[in-house]
């Protein structure tokens, strides 16, 4: 049984595995990992630190996995409970609705599904993406052809790591995508049967990531995006920090999108396109910013996006005493995101020797060595490294995130053996 106050962490993946280490750090309490699924891709269960927590539980049912707990907490209620990751927001959801331990409103499959977020904006009233849920082919297509739309955004309803995501020019595209995703398993080990079909909004990408209490969000950082398509997918290239407080209309945007998503306590990790009408949300996760994104928020902000989280759900007055200050960015950091050209055997890497001398290297995570296998990259999930670039001058972090990616695109980083 655990000795100290018990936080259950669902999910502990991605960024969300620096929370229970954090937890143990600031507040003393002891963590307990509640994992909802075991057909996630291996790249994001290899993130969970077993190590750092005390115990280690099966989520089944929200009774059963709620009896479980407290048995663990001496017949009583954990004392707190956040979210990891992305594919334990619903499980989550229903464990905090169950102990009352400040819930999230409204149905909980609105901050999963995307077709049905979409529709909780439209009916609160906020700007949405003219959209169209799919059981079959032709009905996307149908919709397509009808709704006068110049391209079109293909999904699946539950995507996310912009998994079986595709840009479509024509309805033949949208068939396509759609002939390609339907009966296909998605990252979370589900079987594709619902697509979304949307409008592909036009204007520059911007990732917003907030932590609420109370109904109350707190804006703590921006980035912006920058995407290449690969195969009529958009995948990740490079973020930018971007300063909160450049962007009014954008905070404002958020929350509203927020409230209508009945995200009121703890983190959301939001993706909007800055539209000729304003800001429009592609989709928000209940949870926080994936991969290197806290980390380099630490780095380069005066808040802390994974300090605020825990603070949301563990020490509310602390949480409000830090929200006081606005966020404000005390130098610039780019994330580039790198691209393996064909699935094979690396041969060599050279992006250490080729980015370490840069003035604004901060590190890498490129450690492919000869003869380790690596995929061509189709998405967030196979890119295969990072390099993460931070300056106190713009002009130097441009030049040099400019530098990456031109020896990324040139094949100048790594050389890999194609299979077969």
């Amino acid at each position: 049984m655990p000795e100290n106050p018990v936080l259950v962490v669902v999910d502990p993946y991605s960024s969300g595995s620096a929370l229970a280490r954090r937890a143990k750090e600031r507040y003393g309490l002891d963590p307990v990992a509640v994992l909802t699924s075991d057909t996630l891709p291996p790249a994001l269960l290899a993130t969970y630190p077993r190590e750092d927590f005390t115990a280690e539980l099966r989520f089944s049912t929200v009774g059963q996995t709620a009896a479980e707990v407290e048995r663990l907490c001496g017949g009583r209620r954990p004392d707190f409970l956040v979210c990891g990751s992305e594919p334990g927001v619903e499980a989550y959801d229903a464990l905090a609705a169950h102990w009352d331990m400040r819930p999230n409103t409204g149905p909980s499959e609105a901050r999963r599904d995307k077709f049905l977020m979409q529709e909780r904006l439209r009916a609160a009233g906020v700007p949405h993406i003219p959209h169209h849920r799919a059981t079959d082919t032709e009905s996307a297509v149908a919709w397509c052809r009808g709704s006068g739309l110049a391209e079109f955004v293909v999904k699946p309803t539950r995507s996310f790591a912009t998994d079986g995501v595709f840009f479509c020019a024509t309805p033949e595209e949208v068939r396509t995508a759609c002939d390609r995703l339907f009966g296909r398993v998605d990252l979370a080990g589900g079987v594709i049967t619902e697509l979304l079909v949307q409008e592909r909004l036009v204007g520059p990408e911007y990732v917003v990531d907030s932590v609420s209490l109370d109904g109350s969000p707190f804006v703590v950082n921006m980035f912006r995006y920058t995407k290449e398509t690969i195969g009529g997918t958009p995948v990740y290239r490079a973020m930018t920090a971007v300063e909160v407080g450049d962007h009014p209309e954008i905070t404002d945007y958020v929350a509203r999108a927020l409230a209508a998503l009945g995200v009121e306590n703890g983190p959301a990790h939001s993706e909007l396109v800055l539209t000729g009408r304003g800001p429009v949300l592609i989709e928000t996760g209940a949870r926080m910013h994936g991969g290197l994104g806290p980390a380099l928020v630490e780095h380069a902000s005066s808040h802390s996006l994974t300090d605020l989280t825990l603070a949301s759900r563990v020490a509310p007055e602390e949480y409000r005493e830090r929200t006081r200050t606005a966020p404000s960015l005390h130098r610039g950091v780019v994330e580039c995101f790198l691209f393996s050209p064909a699935t094979g055997t690396v041969t060599a890497n050279r992006v250490g020797e080729a980015c370490g001398e840069l003035d604004s290297y901060l590190f890498d995570t490129c450690a492919q060595a000869p003869g380790d296998p690596v995929e061509k990259t189709t998405d967030l999930i196979t890119s295969y490294g990072r390099v993460v670039l931070s300056h106190e001058d713009p002009d130097t972090l441009s030049r040099d995130t400019a530098h990456v990616l031109a020896l990324d695109r040139g094949g100048e980083l790594l050389d890999v053996r194609p299979r077969g």
